[in-house]
């Protein structure tokens, strides 16, 4: 049988039920580990860190009931677990600095509005969020033969990847996140170079994986 393209499949019913039945069991029990307590400094947030780890950084992912000496279970797990749909268990003002890579574009617009207005909420006057996700123009100069992308065989098959598959709620390209990060009320928002340019140099944090594919912006809380 040839390979299909693109070869990702329909999410199924029972692999959405255990998420929410996970996210309602994290909220309700596991309450102690979604509270962000500003107990050191300088306080930066990964929100939605999956494997990025890095020292003097607080993780932030959704909840996990894995125990340490299962075999599956990652050797870095995060500081602070909770479902990004809902607001973060954080003061005001208390926050250093917020990297967030790769997560924007997993909750629906109306979920991704709201977590940017809890990062402008829980970020210190002056300090700074940096941002990227998988950028709408890249596939898009991908597909009209601009660019090359070795990953895809196909020029559809990234339209495909890029708006359905991996569990992608919403897609991104610089207009839209700047007019987002705007209404959110960030100031001195800009494009920046991956993994190299940036204001806050302590939050560049891009995994250089994802170079050929990302977007990134910087803002400022004024």
């Amino acid at each position: 049988m040839n390979e299909i393209h693109p070869n990702f499949e329909e999410p199924k019913f029972r692999s959405l039920m255990i998420f929410e039945i996970i996210s309602w069991v994290g909220r309700h029990f596991k309450k102690r580990k979604s509270e962000i307590i500003p107990i050191i400094s300088p306080l930066l947030l990964d929100i939605g860190a999956g494997a990025n780890y890095k020292d003097g950084w607080t993780h932030i992912d959704f909840y996990s009931f894995r125990l340490r000496f299962w075999k599956k279970c990652p050797q870095h797990r995060p500081e602070i677990e909770t479902d990004l749909r809902y607001p973060l268990k954080c003061p005001s003002n208390v926050i250093d600095g917020v990297y967030s890579g790769h997560t924007l574009e997993h909750l629906y617009p109306a979920h991704a509005y709201q977590l940017l207005r809890e990062i402008f909420r829980v970020l210190k006057p002056k300090c700074w969020l940096r941002i990227n996700v998988p950028d709408l123009k890249r596939i898009v100069d991908f597909y009209n033969g601009k660019i090359s992308i070795p990953k895809y065989k196909f020029r559809a098959e990234a339209i495909s990847d890029l708006t359905q598959n991996g569990g992608h709620h919403s897609v991104w390209d610089e207009e839209l996140l700047v007019y987002a990060l705007e209404i959110t009320g960030f100031i001195n928002i800009r494009k920046v170079e991956f993994g190299k340019e940036g204001t806050d140099k302590r939050l560049i944090k891009e995994e250089e994986f994802r170079r050929i594919e990302t977007l990134v912006l910087e803002a400022q809380k004024p």
